[in-house]
């Protein structure tokens, strides 16, 4: 029979009561209801993969507020752990890991993404990313540029380009006032996301 570690075992017992709490003591903004999975891996780590806790989460993020990986919906094959998300293996688009997140516009206008990202080598440097509709392939592909640990990059669409010259440097995306969703696909292993900034691309 497999065996668990007491300390896992204990925190995924736990995730129901804190989920509890935090959708009883939710501010009016606090809205979204994110359903996951624990699953036990050989290093600890836990995947989200939407079918057991609730946890609360902030609905929405305004233009210039940087929001944590952690404040959205993520569905393995990403892996969710120290405050950053990965996938251990690269899939197709429509098997690899997907992480979405809402947020305001106020004001219309270009706008472009910012991320904290550790993008190690070729190889395990890019995702896919679009704002309101999944992602489509190679057209949507970030190729992130190879970092030294986590490092502020800003996202490109490899678009008509290749994989060291992307096309659209930065991407600006359109956008009217109102809720739109940052979706984030997971495309070769073992790149990193932690952080993500919505940005006016007039700054």
């Amino acid at each position: 029979m497999k065996q668990f570690s007491p300390i896992l075992l204990a925190c995924v017992l736990a995730i129901p009561v804190l989920a509890q709490d935090a959708k009883t003591n939710a501010s009016p903004d606090l809205q979204n209801v994110v359903t996951a999975e624990a699953k036990d891996h050989v290093d600890g780590t836990l995947a989200v993969t939407g079918q057991v806790a609730q946890v609360t989460v902030p609905a929405t993020h305004e233009p210039g507020q940087t929001f944590p990986v952690s404040a959205g919906v993520v569905s393995a094959p990403f892996v969710l752990t120290n405050g950053y998300i990965y996938q251990a293996v690269q899939n197709s688009i429509t098997d690899d890991g997907k992480a979405s997140y809402n947020f305001i516009i106020t004001n219309a206008g270009n706008y472009v993404i910012r991320a904290l990202v550790n993008a190690p080598e070729e190889g395990a440097n890019s995702f896919y990313v679009n704002i309101d509709a999944q992602p489509e392939d190679p057209v949507m592909i970030w190729d992130v540029e190879v970092t030294t640990g986590f490092e502020e990059r800003t996202v490109n669409w490899r678009g008509n380009g290749t994989d060291s010259s992307d096309e659209f440097i930065p991407k600006q995306f359109t956008l009217a006032p109102g809720t739109h969703k940052l979706i984030i696909v997971g495309r070769e292993a073992d790149t990193q996301l932690k952080t993500m900034s919505i940005l006016s691309a007039a700054k």
